[in-house]
């Protein structure tokens, strides 16, 4: 794999380096340029958005329950706090306990209350609803904390405005209750409002709330500030360990650019005879489409000349076929049905498109014969100049035991 991507690597060299070159030089030169130009160039401040003054306001709803009915769980007396579940029996009453807490370092005024909700839905929309403040506070906080706390008799919601309710809706929808700690809070800087809710649930023998419950707003202030945007200097005052990483990384990119293009040249003048290096390049590529074996001279098969060897393998590829590499005549063959594809080895200059000798060729050949009859030598259509020694077909010329009388199957 390794010699693959070598012998790739150079082929692309000496093919293309005439354009490589001169565009990786390019490359380098913008690279130069554009690091030049942030080096010399001064810092310019910087615009970001800083968060200032910052304040945080929080409210939670909590429950506390004092025992004071008869049972066996608890003592009498005892204070229950936060329980997911009441007995009624136990703990008639529970207490509602709202605080927000507020900033030590400002005053804030604050408006808090705890409200209980009813409501009435019907798959999942609400077509009643009720709201009743149990107690509020308001007071110009500066010790931090402000704290609300009010006693809902379970019993007698429970008696009275929930049954009344659910006797009036008459199954129609579910009726729901909800205990809501809402805070509303302003200073000089700042307004807002917190809300934290739990829901209340009611059954024959318990209650459940589901608490502590929280809320938390936070109020800052953006403003713009100008930020260095390094280390200042200009030109050759900037010391190296002050340049920006992008200026660094660009330079490189430009070093790379140019070290590649000497690469690509050097490889490119080392290969020197690029055509016979693609010859090589294209029978490395191909081996195994190749194999060695011997071509005949001779034979009943109509022979096609190919002009490169991959047109050949292509030939090979579509018909299914090997490519047969007669070593000794540096032909290269695909025989298939009746005709035998060839390839001759370095020949790709001597033949046009279609693989026969140049017609420049046979004109030298026939100008030749004229000067020789000119001189009153004869010259008969048998006579075999040079140039056509070599041609294509060179392999098809009878040997010399051929009876020089023996009428010929085309005309000179």
């Amino acid at each position: 794999m390794t010699n693959d991507l070598a012998l790739r690597f150079k082929y692309i060299c000496g093919r293309y380096w005439r354009v490589l070159v001169p565009a990786l030089i390019v490359v380098s030169a913008l690279a130069f340029a554009t690091a030049a130009a942030g080096v010399t160039t001064p810092d310019q401040p910087q615009q970001t958005t800083v968060e200032t003054d910052s304040m945080a306001i929080e409210t939670t709803v909590s429950t506390a329950a004092t025992v004071t009915g008869n049972t066996t769980l608890y003592e009498r007396g005892d204070t229950l706090t936060d329980m997911p579940v009441y007995l009624r029996s136990a703990t008639p009453e529970v207490r509602l306990i709202a605080e927000t807490t507020t900033p030590t370092d400002r005053t804030v005024s604050v408006t808090q209350q705890v409200v209980l909700r009813l409501s009435a839905t019907r798959n999942g929309e609400v077509f009643w609803s009720d709201a009743r403040t149990l107690a509020m506070d308001s007071e110009a906080v500066t010790n931090g904390t402000l704290r609300t706390e009010t006693t809902l008799n379970i019993e007698q919601l429970a008696r009275g405005e929930l049954a009344n309710v659910t006797a009036e809706t008459g199954g129609v929808g579910a009726v729901q209750a909800e205990v809501v700690a809402v805070a509303v809070y302003e200073t000089d800087a700042y307004s807002g409002r917190t809300t934290a809710a739990t829901p209340l649930r009611i059954t024959d023998r318990a209650y459940e709330l589901q608490t502590p419950q929280r809320d938390r707003q936070t109020n800052t202030t953006t403003v713009q500030q100008a930020v260095d945007g390094g280390a200042g200097g200009a030109g050759f005052l900037r010391t190296w360990g002050s340049a920006l990483a992008a200026d660094v990384g660009v330079s490189l990119g430009g070093l790379l650019a140019l070290g590649l293009a000497a690469v690509i040249w050097l490889t490119s003048k080392r290969i020197g005879d690029f055509d016979a290096f693609r010859r090589h390049y294209e029978r490395a590529r191909y081996v195994e489409w190749i194999s060695r074996g011997s071509v005949p001279e001779t034979g009943e098969l109509a022979r096609v000349p190919v002009e490169t060897l991959v047109d050949l393998v292509d030939i090979a590829i579509d018909s299914e076929k090997r490519v047969i590499h007669d070593t000794d005549r540096e032909v290269y063959a695909v025989v298939d049905g009746n005709l035998m594809y060839e390839y001759r080895d370095g020949d790709d200059h001597d033949t046009n498109e279609f693989g026969f000798v140049p017609a420049a060729t046979l004109m030298e050949a026939f100008e030749s014969g004229a000067a020789a009859s000119d001189d009153g030598t004869e010259v008969t259509a048998d006579a075999e100049t040079p140039e056509t020694a070599d041609s294509w077909f060179g392999g098809d010329v009878a040997s010399s035991d051929r009876d020089a009388d023996a009428p010929r199957e085309t005309d000179a």
